[in-house]
């Protein structure tokens, strides 16, 4: 602020008074003279004259009031602007590094807020999408900027000026674009004096483009223009957006993964694309290509399930279209999310009906696995029929296998016993049964099981999710009695009617590859060398006869004779699945396949069995555990309801309704939550309304509401109401993956806990043509007078051309002479005057 400062005289009298009484003081000096007469001669000395005049001097500046007057200019009253920020799910589009949304936070926090009374303006901030909110304009300048000053008391909004609500970040994540409904709801905020301009930034894409034009011209009736900053690539030719990718959060090793992708697509309607499922890098760049799938595109949201094999490690997926040129924008081209491997130890029970012996050599090694007790003596090793699968699986360190034989050398079935002396046989009770994920039933005949056995084994596989394999043999099959049971059941495929189906002949098998192998095919990495070692595949000394595959299973091997018969066929059972190898697999009936399918080893032989085990067991994390719990789907849409499920086992794994299930919802990511809410209605028996339909109050993120049982299902059960888009608060998103957490107490231990993802899933209008409407903005602009910018320094000189009131100037008074220098002056000429006076006897 620059002040003029000048100097004035100010005499406290006028000048005719003043002449006056000069007149007056010189006439009674002269008539002084005369009285007295002429002064002695030695009073008429110049330097006395010179102190007298100095003096006099003096005494006139000081009644002349010289005054120093500063004059400061009158303050600036900076014009009042609005911004309304398009916070539409349509501005998170945009090329290169920032959004449409990123780029006009950056040009009003460089350039829309400057604090300059000469170029700046009091700024009001609201968001618009689907409805009209305030901001703090803080929150959008520079980290190193000043706050801009806030809004007066008497300003153009005071009623909003107040602080606005924290809770309402910039972020563009609503639904829709209400232009012109935002401002016709801006307007009723403007109290007695309207604003100076208004600037919407935009890419124009708007739903109520029929009101528009009216609420332009209501403005242009108020003086208040409207001017607009478009953003986006108007020359775009479309765009591909994965909205999102529906894959479990944790999978077993080599398991075989469904992921269900959802592509939006505008602009490209009837073009070809490919669909990946790409592994990404540590800094999110895509890898090798676990899945592709050639898609035609079409207009609207379109789903398609993609197979992958989860590998072994933890990894970051991502789904992905490669951009097409001209797209408004390649962030949404893909969708990441993170899978874990699940290292829960994989427990097999193995049952082998073989009694053979074998003496192996091989080096020196303390307690081999398999060997019967201290069987190695100089290189030497007994091991039995069932060591060959046992020792290829714990090759694993995730793998657990025990072995469950026959008592003696007789093939005894009435006794059990377990390959390790110090273990029982088969488990003794349903809790020790469900412990393990799979059971492999090998040469084994009807007899080696209990019907309790039986029926634990069908409840295992069929409602928890466990695996069940039978293999070949002389007791295997019909030829071991299984006909008519709930094994025979279970089975991916019919049994023969008669009761000897073996067959010893030499069998050559031949794996089915109708374009995509089964995962337990899957023995070598490079494609074409897993093949050609398919090919070589050793022959078997004989094989169970097996009927029809049953509806739903898949053969997976045949004979290689003609007419072909099926040698390997699987299904999926209830939540397990069930296998049938109908050849022997000990060393007796699949000698070269155990010791030499392999670079002069076994390795392919112990990849197929791990592989096999793999298979078996991807759905069987709910065996073992005693709380179970799922949901109708997997993909909701708003305004749905997810049923929620579960059940509880005891210790001894009976059902029990005993214990108190809590429930809580999380966000998958929570970096993406603003909000304290959740996008779910609260339930019933939590205070506030419940909602059914999707329009209560909503269930705030990790508050625990508990589960009904429901005796007459064996279960607890409620029923989560998603809400519709129109009726959620700002801050809360529709389109996300949720945690459901559910934890059992008995009383108020915690006995087990289990979560599930679910995802919801939104089709916006708004994002069904995400291309800008630059001539909407243009319009605005023109009917309600106002310009269209297109820069940062079109905001700028903007903001400096709107008119500016400056108050009346302040001018400030200070007597020149009122120093101490000159105060101090008049009275040493005075002092030096009296003092020579006395000196020449004057006084």
């Amino acid at each position: 602020m620059s002040v003029h400062t000048t100097l004035r005289w100010a005499p406290p009298y006028s000048a005719s008074l003043v002449l006056g009484a000069v007149v007056a003081a010189v006439l009674v000096f002269l008539v002084l003279r005369w009285r007295v007469g002429r002064p002695a001669d030695h009073s008429r000395r110049w330097v006395l004259w010179a102190l007298r005049g100095m003096t006099l001097a003096a005494v006139a500046l000081v009644l002349l009031n010289p005054v120093r007057v500063a004059e400061s200019p009158g303050p600036v009253e900076r014009p009042n602007v609005v911004y309304l920020l398009d916070s539409s799910q349509s501005m998170a589009l945009g090329k290169g590094g920032d959004s449409r949304f990123d780029q006009v936070l950056k040009v009003i926090g460089e350039h829309g807020l400057t604090t300059d009374p000469n170029t700046g303006a009091n700024v009001s901030i609201f968001r618009f999408g689907d409805r009209l909110a305030a901001i703090d304009p803080k929150i959008l300048l520079p980290s190193t900027a000043t706050p801009a000053a806030s809004t007066t008391p008497g300003s153009v909004l005071a009623a909003v000026a107040t602080p606005p609500p924290p809770e309402i970040p910039p972020a563009a994540t609503d639904s829709d674009t209400l232009l012109a409904a935002s401002l016709e709801g801006l307007a009723g905020r403007f109290g007695q004096a309207p604003p100076q301009a208004v600037v919407v930034f935009s890419d124009g894409r708007a739903r109520d483009p029929e009101r528009i034009d009216p609420m332009a011209r209501s403005y242009q009736k108020m003086s208040v223009p409207v001017h607009v900053y478009p953003v986006g690539e108007a020359e775009a030719g479309g765009d591909v957006a994965i909205v999102s990718m529906v894959a479990p959060a944790q999978v077993r090793k080599h398991a075989r993964v469904a992921a269900q992708v959802f592509v939006r697509s505008f602009g490209y309607k009837d073009r070809a694309a490919e669909l990946k499922i790409v592994a990404l890098d540590p800094s999110d760049k895509p890898g090798a290509v676990l899945s592709r799938m050639p898609v035609t595109l079409r207009d609207g949201l379109a789903g398609y399930t993609l197979a992958f094999s989860s590998g072994d490690e933890d990894r970051r997926i991502a789904a992905r279209i490669d951009p097409f040129p001209g797209e408004a924008t390649e962030r949404n081209n893909q969708f990441a999310t993170d899978m874990a491997i699940d290292r829960t130890k994989i427990r097999v029970l193995y049952l082998e009906g073989a009694t053979d012996r074998f003496v192996e050599s091989r080096a020196r090694r303390e307690n081999a696995p398999g060997a019967t007790g201290a069987g190695i003596f100089g290189g030497l090793a007994t091991k039995g029929a069932y060591s060959s699968l046992q020792e290829a699986l714990m090759e694993d360190p995730d793998i657990e296998c025990t072995a469950v034989l026959p008592a003696g050398v007789s093939a005894d079935f009435s006794v059990l016993r377990s390959s390790d002396e110090n273990s029982r046989g088969m488990p003794e009770t349903a809790s020790e049964l469900f412990a393990y994920d799979a059971i492999i039933l090998s040469n084994v005949p009807r007899e080696a099981l209990s019907d309790e056995h039986i029926a634990w084994i069908e409840d295992w596989i069929g409602h928890r999710g466990g695996g069940l394999c039978m293999a070949g043999g002389p007791y295997g099959f019909a030829s071991g009695r299984w006909n008519g049971t709930p094994v025979a059941k279970m089975l991916p495929v019919d049994l023969m009617p008669v009761e000897r189906d073996w067959d010893d002949a030499v069998t050559s098998v031949r794996p089915i590859d109708s374009g995509t192998l089964h995962p337990f095919w899957h023995i070598a990495a490079d494609d074409l060398h897993n093949r050609a070692l398919l090919k070589k595949l050793p022959d078997f000394q004989g094989h169970n006869k097996l009927g029809q595959p049953k509806a739903g299973a898949e053969t997976e091997a045949t004979t290689t004779d003609e007419p072909t018969a099926p040698l390997i066929v699987s299904q999926p059972f209830g939540r397990g699945r069930t296998l049938a190898i109908a050849t022997g697999i000990t060393r007796r009936y699949a000698n070269d396949f155990t010791q030499r399918w392999g670079e002069n080893d076994a390795r392919y032989y112990k990849k197929f069995w791990r592989n096999v085990v793999y298979w078996l067991t991807e759905n069987s994390s709910n065996g073992r555990r005693r709380l179970v719990a799922e949901t109708d789907k997997r993909l909701y849409r708003p305004g749905e309801p997810i049923v929620l499920k579960a059940r509880t086992f005891d210790e001894n794994a009976a059902p029990t309704l005993s214990y108190r299930i809590a429930v809580s919802i999380e966000p998958k990511n929570a970096a993406e939550v603003t909000a304290n809410d959740s996008p779910l209605c609260r339930p019933a028996g939590l205070p506030g309304e419940p909602s059914e339909s999707g329009s209560g109050p909503l269930l705030p993120w990790g508050e625990e509401f508990e589960l009904s049982p429901r005796s007459a299902e064996g279960g607890y059960a409620t029923t989560l109401a998603i809400a519709n888009a129109k009726s959620v608060p700002p801050g809360v998103v529709l389109t996300q993956a949720l945690r459901i957490e559910l934890t059992a107490y008995e009383n108020n231990t915690q006995v087990d806990s289990t979560e599930l993802e679910v995802q919801v899933l939104d089709d916006p209008s708004e994002q069904q043509n995400p291309l800008p409407d630059h001539p909407l903005l243009h319009r605005v602009a023109k009917l309600s007078g106002g310009t269209v910018l297109h820069s940062p320094n079109d905001l700028s000189s903007l903001l400096k051309s709107l008119p500016r009131v400056i108050g009346p100037s302040e001018i400030k008074v200070v007597p020149a002479w009122s120093r101490w220098w000159l105060l101090i002056l008049v009275v040493s000429l005075l002092t030096i005057e009296w003092v020579w006076r006395r000196r020449l006897g004057l006084a």
